[in-house]
């Protein structure tokens, strides 16, 4: 199993998150990253980024009927450095009872929301997980030169069910934005900074002979 790292929360939700707080109910929105080769989150040449979206909600609401009712609908976009990418693979989870997810030729998903029906009701599997995992993405860079992808869904708000027969409440949305990296074989990596090095013993070099003459 591949480890996984926290996906990063941004400093403009932390703000909104404590908004939220003092309101009551927050639903916080966030990505974890892992890769196909060692799973440290960085992807490097060969290797394609895995990503979850994830909501935890607070209060918990571990009481039996306790989860997720619905959320959204939301967009999930990115930086340019994104859409030059290719999606390898998507799956909105939590959504038999949702409507279809549109695809964007720049790697844009329109529409995206998430429902069960109260546990008590009997339709499907009721899911009570918190977090919740709800969107995973398969994402293989258009090239392995360094740079940074951001991904965002803008923490839509949520109803959170609390018991088996209906009953929810409104949960503020926050999070939802993530960063990673793309970097070049770590042996590319090492020679560019050798090389560095170099010229940089060699300008102080001539520098000294200059200034001996």
């Amino acid at each position: 199993m591949m480890m996984m790292r926290p996906g990063v929360l941004a400093v403009g939700a932390i703000a909104a998150l404590c908004t939220a707080c003092a309101h009551g109910q927050v639903a916080t929105w966030y990505w974890t990253v892992s890769d196909t080769g060692n799973g440290d989150g960085i992807i490097e040449p060969g290797e394609s980024a895995l990503l979850t979206l994830w909501m935890a909600f607070e209060p918990r609401q571990d009481q039996p009927g306790g989860g997720l009712a619905q959320a959204g609908p939301y967009d999930i976009a990115g930086s340019d450095t994104w859409s030059n990418g290719v999606v390898e693979s998507w799956e909105r989870r939590l959504g038999d009872f949702s409507d279809p997810v549109a695809f964007d030729s720049d790697n844009t998903f329109l529409g995206v929301d998430h429902f069960q029906h109260p546990r008590g009701w009997g339709y499907g599997v009721f899911v009570k997980a918190n977090p919740i995992d709800l969107f995973f993405i398969q994402w293989t860079p258009a090239t392995y030169s360094p740079h940074a992808v951001t991904l965002d869904c803008d923490g839509p708000d949520a109803f959170i069910w609390i018991d088996d027969w209906g009953t929810h409440l409104f949960y503020t949305g926050v999070g939802g934005f993530v960063s990673f990296h793309v970097v070049p074989a770590p042996a590319s990596v090492a020679a560019f900074l050798a090389f560095a090095a170099f010229t940089g013993r060699r300008a102080r070099g001539g520098r000294a002979s200059s200034a001996r003459r």
